[in-house]
């Protein structure tokens, strides 16, 4: 009995000196941290997505199916598949965009799927056919693929990669995939008829019957235009425009409206355009630009990515002029120049943002219709299909080429400044070429006012350029913070309104150069105070207070 309980004993001194060691081991402890770093992206977000869609047999979806991602990824999570879409951008990006098989044979040598914007594709890894309903997922190397094997066997067998997207890089794209001008599409359903819209505003220009200051008028009959030409006339039971150019001139045409039926862009008769941005749903102006298309303008102020409100369709939904919901994450609320939110850009990291340009503006709304020949008797031809060409859609943030733009910006830093400009930032705007790329560097504009520096920098688009990026960079050892940045061409006017996420009240109005007015109400939603910024700071220009009598006691 003494010799088993020794021995016992002897073996859990063992035990424990192992399990000292085991937990003191500084080389085991780093390859548990190596073992627990974050794999690449193609893993932690396709892995659980494709072993769903293999489990489930739904590989092939057909793309006329109109199956979004946003519902794959709620059936994957019903059927026990842990996918999160906030913190993987090829989901996040394409959530409400669709998800289709690009080939179809279940079994082959390479599988393509497009989700939204981009292309994946599962790749046989010795180039003969595979059955894919037959592979297994193996666990995440940190490579940037997912690596299969076929049920039965170890060896690596197929390889799911990222095509075509741009998924890991840090500047996003704001194109938009849309089911109106890619299929044929009934254009009763989705507005693009049927909604009828002033378009011309006409003034008449014409002598009156008085002419004499010095005769007294006749009030009753006074005013009449003697000589008067109709704006219509009926000719063959029809009602038909036929203005006088030199007694009906037009004031101004309206070239856009939004999905709300909003006038979001006009011109006048010498060619000026005046453009305006909506948002809280479109449902309030954010900026108003004189003499600009509103193709060429963009504003944020970082105050309505989480102002979502009841969507009927999502097939694409209307761009943002620089669309940041990538980095909804990193809106911050401890630092604002104006509203509640500003972006923050931690130590170390860059966001950027990238859009493309045009040669030329493409104006002309356009319908092509289908016909053909009827199967019924007594039918000359028939309707096949409509289709809607791409000036249906309301432009994105597109700029043209060969124009000149006015960059403008706010920007903190985490720490106070005891110079006269922060250096521990720096906003980079890339300007690029088929050939050639361009960087320039956005200067501040100013002091330092209540912690906020304004930067601004005219860009040249040279013509030929595709595309520009704007970078933010946190080149110091602190966060830095941005904030109400816009983009309009040089020779316009801009200016933008912030309001409360909560009530929709207005906070702030900035004016052409990018100066905030600040409205600050009382409890009741009274204004009571009026700021002013300037580049000797904020200050107090009005302040009313007002209060109802109380009742007196006799």
């Amino acid at each position: 009995m003494n010799n088993t309980l020794r021995t016992i004993l002897n073996l859990l001194k063992q035990f424990v000196l192992l399990l000292i060691f085991l937990i003191s081991s500084p080389e085991l402890s780093r390859a548990g941290e190596r073992a627990q770093a974050p794999s690449s992206c193609a893993c932690e977000c396709l892995k659980p997505l494709f072993d769903y869609l293999i489990s489930s047999h739904r590989l092939f979806i057909n793309a006329s199916s109109g199956i979004k991602v946003s519902s794959l990824l709620r059936d994957a999570r019903r059927a026990g598949y842990d996918i999160s879409y906030t913190q993987c951008a090829i989901l996040y990006k394409n959530i409400n965009k669709p998800f289709y098989a690009i080939t179809t044979e279940q079994t082959a040598a390479v599988y393509k799927a497009s989700i939204g914007d981009c292309e994946v594709a599962l790749t046989s890894s010795s180039g003969a056919s595979v059955s894919f309903y037959n592979l297994q997922s193996d666990a995440c190397s940190g490579s940037d693929a997912v690596s299969y094997h076929l049920q039965g066997s170890s060896t690596k067998a197929a390889e799911l990669t990222i095509g075509n997207c741009y998924t890991c890089t840090t500047a996003t794209s704001g194109s938009c995939y849309s089911a109106v001008t890619d299929t044929s599409v009934n254009a009763f359903v989705y507005g693009l008829q049927g909604n009828w819209r002033p378009l011309k505003a006409y003034a008449y220009y014409g002598e009156r019957a008085e002419t004499d200051p010095a005769v007294a008028v006749k009030y009753r009959t006074g005013g009449i235009i003697p000589s008067f030409t109709p704006f219509w006339t009926l000719s063959g039971n029809k009602w038909k425009a036929q203005p006088d150019t030199t007694k009906w001139l037009w004031m101004s045409e309206t070239t856009l409206y939004n999905v709300k039926g909003i006038e979001i862009e006009n011109k006048d008769p010498y060619g000026r355009y005046t453009a305006g941005l909506y948002g809280y749903d479109n449902a309030l102006p954010v900026a108003v630009a004189q003499n600009a298309r509103y193709r060429e303008t963009a504003y944020d102020g970082f105050e309505d990515y989480f102002f979502t409100g009841i969507k009927c369709d999502n097939a694409c939904d209307v761009a943002r002029s620089f669309d940041f919901s990538q980095y909804k994450t990193s809106l911050d609320t401890t630092e604002q120049h104006t509203g509640k939110y500003s972006l923050r850009v931690d130590a170390g990291r860059s966001y950027g943002i990238t859009t493309n340009t045009v040669a030329a503006d493409t104006a002309g709304f356009m319908l092509s219709y289908n016909a053909g020949p009827g199967n019924c008797a007594g039918t000359d031809s028939v309707l096949y299909s409509v289709k809607a060409g791409k000036n249906s859609l309301i432009p994105s943030f597109s700029p043209i080429a060969g124009t000149k733009l006015l960059f403008s910006a706010w920007v903190k830093e985490g720490q106070p400044c005891r110079g006269l400009t922060y250096t521990g930032n720096q906003v980079q705007i890339r300007v690029r070429t088929a050939t050639d790329s361009t960087t320039i560097i956005a200067l501040p504009a100013g002091n330092i006012t209540e912690g906020w520096q304004r930067y601004e920098q005219v860009i040249d688009l040279p013509a030929g350029t595709r595309s520009f990026s704007v970078y933010m960079l946190s080149t110091g050892s602190v966060a830095s913070y941005f904030d109400d940045m816009r983009i309009h061409p040089y020779n316009a006017n801009m200016k933008s309104f912030v309001y409360s996420p909560e009530n929709l009240r207005l906070m702030a109005e900035l004016d052409e150069n990018n100066y905030a007015t600040f409205y600050e109400y009382d409890d009741d939603g009274t204004l009571i105070r009026l700021k002013k910024e300037t580049e000797r700071g904020i200050q107090t220009i009005k302040e009313t207070r007002s209060a109802l009598q109380k009742e007196v006691l006799q």
